[in-house]
C-alpha cells in the first residue's frame, strides 16, 4: 500500500509540478514536433498528398478513455486524416512535460493540474473538453465512501476524520471541502491522505482511513466490497463539472489543432451514444471484468467545458490558495 502523504504536502506537490512543466519549457526549444515539423518542410505539394497526420494522445488507463479507444477503433479519427496513438504509459505526473516537449501532441489533463500550470506561466492551450460528471440525478462518477458501521453519513460527517484521496490540493479535495461547507461541516478538520485510487480499499478495510475518495471503476468495485457512498461530491459541489480537459502546447500547429478538436467532437457525440461500445472497450482494452464493465458508471463527453462547473472549481482553487490570482475563464472559452 502506498505510504500515506499529509495534507501539508499538498501545496510543495503543486508547486513541484510548476517547476516540472516550466523546466521542460527551458528544453522544449530545442525538441521539435515531427507532425508539425513534416506538414510545413514539404511544401504545399507534400501536404496535400500526405492526407493522413500521425498524433498521439497522452492519457490514464481510466474508464473515459474508452471514448478515445472507440475513436480510433470506428475509424472516426481516420476520417478526419489523423492516424491516432493513444499513450497511456506517460504517466501522470509527467504528462504536461510530455506535451511541452512534443513527445505526445494532446494529453488528457484534470482541470485543477491545468489551473495551476496556467497560473505558473506554463504555454499551455485547452484544446477543448473530454469528460465530465453527471448533471444530474443521485449518482456520479466521483464518491466518497465509508464503511457502513464508521458513523460517517453524510459530507458533514467527514469533518474530524481521514479522508484519502489521489492526489492532495486536487479537485478532489477542493470539491470535497465545499461538499463538506455546504453541508454544515467544517472542512478545515478534514485530515486529507495521498493514497493511490487502487490502494484505498485496503486503506479503509484496515482501518488506516476513515473515508476514501474515489473515481469508476473503484467505486462500484468499493461498493461490492461493502462500502457506502456517503457524498457524491461533484454532484454536491459542481454538477457537470468537466474532470478531464483535452490539452496541447501554445504552439501547437494551428492546422493541427483545428482537425483534431473537429474530429475529437465527432468521436464524443458518437462514444456518448453507444455505452454499450464503450463498455465493450473496457474489456478489451483495459481488460475488466465483463460483469464489473456492464456496472462501473460512465463518464459524459463532450468537447464543450463547463464553465459554470468550472468556475465553480477556480474560484475554490483561488480561494485555497491553490492558484495566485483569479483563473482567467477566457482561456477555456
Amino acid at each position: 500500500m502506498s505510504t500515506p502523504l499529509r495534507r501539508t504536502a499538498g501545496r510543495a506537490a503543486v508547486l513541484s509540478l510548476a517547476a516540472l512543466v516550466l523546466a521542460a519549457c527551458g528544453s522544449s526549444g530545442a525538441s521539435s514536433n515531427p507532425t508539425t515539423d513534416a506538414a510545413t518542410s514539404a511544401g504545399p505539394a507534400a501536404t496535400e498528398q500526405a492526407e493522413v497526420l500521425p498524433i498521439t494522445i497522452g492519457t490514464l488507463p481510466i474508464v473515459a478513455t474508452s471514448a478515445l479507444w472507440y475513436g480510433v477503433d470506428q475509424g472516426i479519427f481516420e476520417e478526419h486524416g489523423l492516424d491516432v496513438t493513444i499513450d497511456t504509459g506517460v504517466g501522470s505526473e509527467t504528462m504536461v512535460a510530455a506535451t511541452l516537449a512534443h513527445e505526445v501532441d494532446f494529453v488528457t489533463l484534470n482541470s485543477v493540474s491545468l489551473m495551476v500550470a496556467l497560473d505558473a506561466g506554463v504555454p499551455l492551450q485547452v484544446a477543448g473538453g473530454f469528460s465530465q460528471a453527471w448533471e444530474d440525478g443521485d449518482e456520479d462518477i466521483s464518491a466518497v465512501l465509508a464503511k457502513p458501521d464508521s458513523g460517517i453519513t453524510g459530507a458533514a460527517d467527514l469533518a474530524g476524520r481521514t479522508v484519502a484521496v489521489n492526489t492532495l490540493s486536487s479537485a478532489g479535495t477542493l470539491t470535497i471541502n465545499e461538499a463538506v461547507r455546504a453541508a454544515g461541516g467544517d472542512p478545515a478538520e478534514i485530515d486529507f491522505v495521498e493514497i493511490r485510487y487502487p490502494d484505498m480499499l485496503r486503506a479503509l478495510e484496515a482501518g488506516d482511513v476513515d473515508a476514501i475518495w474515489e473515481v469508476e471503476p473503484f467505486i462500484t468495485i468499493a461498493q461490492g466490497n461493502g462500502a457506502q457512498v456517503v457524498s457524491w461530491n461533484f454532484a454536491e459541489s459542481a454538477p457537470g463539472l468537466s474532470t478531464q480537459l483535452m490539452v496541447t502546447a501554445a504552439d501547437q500547429d494551428p492546422e493541427v489543432l483545428e482537425r483534431f478538436t473537429a474530429a475529437l467532437t465527432e468521436v464524443l457525440d458518437a462514444a456518448g451514444s453507444d455505452e454499450a461500445g464503450l463498455r465493450e472497450i473496457l474489456v478489451e482494452k483495459l481488460e475488466m471484468d465483463p460483469a464489473l464493465a456492464e456496472r462501473v458508471r460512465m463518464d459524459r463527453f463532450a468537447t464543450a467545458i463547463n464553465l459554470e462547473a468550472l468556475s465553480t472549481l477556480a474560484g475554490l482553487a483561488h480561494d485555497e490558495g491553490l492558484v495566485s490570482k483569479p483563473v482567467d475563464m477566457s482561456m477555456f472559452e
